[in-house]
C-alpha cells in the first residue's frame, strides 16, 4: 500500500508514468506458450503451442497439438497422432465436443480438454481410451502453467451429451500416477 502510494507521489512530482505489475494470473494467460511434455527422467518433448488472448478476468485460447514428432496412426478405426517409444505410445485425442475456448487462472478445464492422452504399449494394434491420460493443471506465481498425469477413463466421451458444452471428466475420475508409469510424468506451458 505504501509502495503503491510512493511510487504514485513520485510520478505526480516527477510527471512519469506509473506502470502496476501484472497480477500473476495475468500475465500467464498473454501470448503464445509452448505445450512440452516432461518424462521423470527430466526428457522434454515438445508438442505444440497455446495462444492466449485477454478478455476479461481470463483468456480465450487456441491450442495446436502439431509436433512433427507426432506420427500420424490409424487405431480402431479412427485417426490419431502418436507420440511412438518402445515404451508406451501416447496418442493425441482431440475432444470430441464442444469447449467454450476460454479459460481463468482459476479455471484450466478447456486446456486440459484439449490436452487428452491415450496411452498403449507399442506392440497393440488397437487404442483402448480405458487408458486415457490427463493433465490437472495449475498455474505458478510466475505464470507458467503445469501439472500432473493423471491416469482416467476416457470412455465417457463415447456418448455424446445432451449439453454438448457439458464438463464430462470429473476430478473424482482421476487416479494420480507415480512418476516414471507413464512414459511422460508432467506437462509445462511456458
Amino acid at each position: 500500500m505504501i509502495a503503491t502510494w510512493a511510487c504514485g507521489l513520485l510520478a505526480v512530482l516527477f510527471g512519469a508514468a506509473v506502470v502496476q505489475p501484472a497480477h500473476a494470473g495475468e500475465a500467464g494467460l498473454v501470448g503464445t506458450k509452448t505445450i512440452t511434455l516432461v518424462s521423470a527422467g527430466g526428457d522434454r518433448v515438445a508438442i505444440g503451442s497455446v495462444d492466449f488472448v485477454p478478455e476479461g478476468d481470463g483468456a480465450r485460447l487456441t491450442v495446436k497439438v502439431d509436433s512433427a514428432e507426432l506420427k500420424d496412426e490409424f487405431l480402431s478405426m479412427r485417426p490419431f497422432r502418436c507420440l511412438r517409444d518402445a515404451k508406451e505410445w501416447w496418442c493425441h485425442l482431440a475432444y470430441p465436443y464442444e469447449l467454450t475456448g476460454r479459460v481463468t487462472a482459476a479455471d484450466l478445464t478447456d486446456l486440459e480438454y484439449s490436452l487428452l492422452f491415450i496411452g498403449k504399449g507399442p506392440n497393440f494394434f488397437g487404442i483402448d481410451a480405458w487408458n486415457g491420460l490427463y493433465f490437472k493443471l495449475s498455474m505458478a506465481a510466475d505464470g507458467s502453467i503445469a501439472g500432473q498425469v493423471h491416469e482416467t477413463d476416457l470412455n465417457v466421451l463415447a456418448v455424446p451429451p445432451a449439453d454438448r458444452k457439458a464438463r464430462l471428466i470429473v476430478p473424482e475420475a482421476l487416479t494420480a500416477v507415480e512418476p516414471g508409469a507413464h512414459r511422460f510424468s508432467r506437462v509445462e506451458i511456458k
